[in-house]
């Protein structure tokens, strides 16, 4: 009888694996991620439209040749050269600082003071708000020809006359014609800086006040270490909507002064506009208006990075 080995089971056959699947969870984390993105994108694409696109036309018309609205031959930076190669375009880059430093050193204090007065408990509070806010609703030409009539030496309620038995023209000066187109253009923005100061002034709040009054600190270092601190963001924020404003500031220097006298308030967005639209000659504007773009984004990113208590600026 012979030993024969009893035949071994075959060995249990694997089920095949499932193919892998994204787990339900991560499903819905990018099914919601995505969902933002495709209700942004219109905006984006709109933002792009109206801001990107007309950054990159400039760009393109400041590095040629033009005739009229008809883009001609490649001349490279030869526009720029124009403005930052010649005592000219340098000195109305400085007429350009003047008149936005000047503005801001006047406006925003000021905005501050009244921000603060508005923003006291007292009578007839909305008539002063009223009053001192009058000035945001004019536009800027009917502003200009007001003030042009209010300083004419002849017969402006304002205007100097004869002075020392000189007749005293104040936008026939080129000193006191930059410093009245300061003051007017402070005059015009100072309710849109008053009005956003106070809004941050009414979000302070009284229990910080009433703490420092209790400890013994006088209304000025309450206002220098409570409330000052406390509105700074909305100051610096302020400040940078001034700052866009009066290096894009076109309307009130060309209906006011119209540049002169003898070039002492040509600006370079009055120069971007007239080499532009009055003498058609786009390929110098874009020039200017990139020139205008670069400042203020330098500004821009010089506040933004002292808001947030960089001190490398």
């Amino acid at each position: 009888m012979s030993l024969t080995t009893p035949p071994t089971a075959p060995p249990p056959s694997r089920a095949p694996r499932p193919p892998a699947t994204v787990p339900a969870t991560r499903r819905r984390s990018l099914r919601s991620s995505r969902l933002p993105l495709a209700l942004l994108a219109p905006a984006v694409a709109l933002v792009a439209l109206v801001s990107v696109f007309p950054i990159l036309f400039a760009l393109n018309l400041s590095v040629h040749e033009t005739r009229y609205t008809q883009v001609g031959d490649l001349v490279g930076l030869q526009h720029y050269l124009s403005v930052l190669g010649t005592a000219q375009g340098w000195a109305m880059i400085g007429r350009s600082m003047v008149y936005v430093v000047g503005s801001l050193v006047l406006a925003l204090p000021l905005a501050v003071g009244l921000a603060h007065l508005l923003d006291r408990p007292a009578r007839l509070r909305r008539v002063f708000r009223v009053l001192i806010l009058m000035p945001w609703v004019i536009s800027q030409t009917v502003a200009a020809l007001l003030w042009r009539w209010l300083l004419n030496p002849d017969y402006g309620p304002l205007g100097l006359g004869s002075l020392g038995g000189q007749r005293v023209d104040v936008l026939a000066d080129p000193v006191l014609a930059m410093v009245a187109l300061v003051l007017v253009n402070v005059w015009l923005s100072y309710p849109l800086a008053t009005i956003l100061v106070l809004a941050a002034l009414q979000g302070v709040p009284a229990e910080l006040h009433e703490a420092a009054e209790v400890d013994g600190a006088t209304a000025f270092r309450r206002f220098r270490s409570v409330t000052l601190p406390m509105i700074a963001p909305t100051v610096f924020v302020v400040a940078i909507m001034l700052t866009l404003l009066y290096f894009n500031m076109v309307t009130l220097v060309l209906t006011f002064t119209g540049g002169g006298p003898f070039s002492a308030t040509q600006l370079v967005s009055l120069e971007a506009y007239q080499q532009s639209f009055s003498y058609f000659n786009l390929g110098l504007g874009a020039a200017y208006s990139v020139i205008l773009f670069v400042f203020n984004v330098v500004f821009g990113l010089a506040y933004i990075r002292m808001l947030r208590g960089d001190r490398d600026v």
